[in-house]
């Protein structure tokens, strides 16, 4: 999703473009379209297995 200075409006020097990148989880139905938050499904607790059981290698190490 890119985000652009409001249409209209001649002075924006506070406003820059930004991009959301956003995963896709589930099917956005909705609630996602309507308010523009994403439902994650994933307890929080398998989450952080995952990552303490991710192999990250070292910047060190040889390929």
């Amino acid at each position: 999703m890119i985000h652009t200075s409001p249409i209209g409006e001649e002075i924006n020097d506070h406003y820059h473009w930004h991009i959301e990148i956003i995963p896709k989880l589930t099917k956005v139905a909705g609630f996602e379209w309507g308010t523009g938050f994403y439902i994650n499904p994933t307890p929080p607790e398998e989450s952080a297995r995952f990552l303490r059981e991710a192999k990250i290698p070292s910047l060190t190490e040889k390929k």
